[in-house]
């Protein structure tokens, strides 16, 4: 018998039993911001890690996945941000994973969860530097090029070690409560990126095949379609 898997309001109703009123709804809440900012960074890395695909996807539509490659690295640079903001912002509260740790009442396990956010925060700390003066502010100086402290270069594999500190912050707590991890960065997902990049490949060839064949004066019908 194949293995069952939870349906996301039995994840939810399992947090909120295991963990409390209080750990529980920001514990969950957090557990699918962490998900969704993987799934977002391998769709990611799918398309622009590697060589060849990066060349793929010159070759097709160039200019526009140049400007998807923008929007996504910025929204996952924005979206670490977000995650490890202050709790409080003026009146407004923020799910961020600093307040995990104030709602753990296992002492102990409080204070390692308190340790990871830290470490996370520093290796965090180039997000805030871009999310301050490029991605939701433009730096008046740095935008003019008039003597501002340049923006740090950011690596793929900073932004590797950003996530792992992400997860481990969550995976504590759950290897405390449940025993287990979760794989954050292996999320599966059908019709995603590699499903792209597959029908593109694809349609290169075919646009290959069918230049050959006008190359030869071989016409087929199907070559004269709009």
């Amino acid at each position: 018998m194949g293995q069952r898997y939870s349906s996301a309001r039995e994840v939810e109703v399992e947090h909120l039993s295991v963990l409390g009123p209080q750990l529980g709804p920001v514990y969950h809440a957090l557990h699918n911001e962490v998900a969704w900012l993987h799934a977002k960074w391998k769709q990611y890395c799918h398309l622009y890690a590697s060589a060849e695909t990066v060349d793929l996807l010159n070759e097709t539509a160039g200019f526009f996945f140049r400007v998807v490659q923008d929007v996504m690295w910025n929204d996952v640079m924005l979206h670490v941000a977000r995650l490890m903001e202050r709790a409080e912002l003026g009146r407004k509260e923020n799910l961020v994973l600093c307040r995990l740790a104030g709602a753990i009442e296992d002492a102990a396990l409080a204070a390692r969860v308190a340790a990871l956010v830290e470490r996370a925060k520093t290796e965090t700390a180039f997000i805030r530097d871009w999310r301050n003066r490029r991605l939701a502010h433009n730096d008046l100086q740095l935008a003019l090029d008039s003597g501002s402290q340049p923006l740090p270069d950011v690596s793929h594999d900073q932004m590797e070690r950003a996530l792992a500190a992400l997860r481990a912050v969550m995976n504590e707590i759950q290897l405390h409560y449940w025993d287990s991890t979760t794989d954050y960065e292996f999320c599966v997902a059908h019709t995603d990126a590699e499903s792209l990049t597959y029908y593109l490949s694809v349609a290169v060839k075919a646009a290959r095949k069918q230049q050959e064949r006008w190359n030869r004066g071989d016409v087929l019908p199907e070559d004269l379609d709009p």
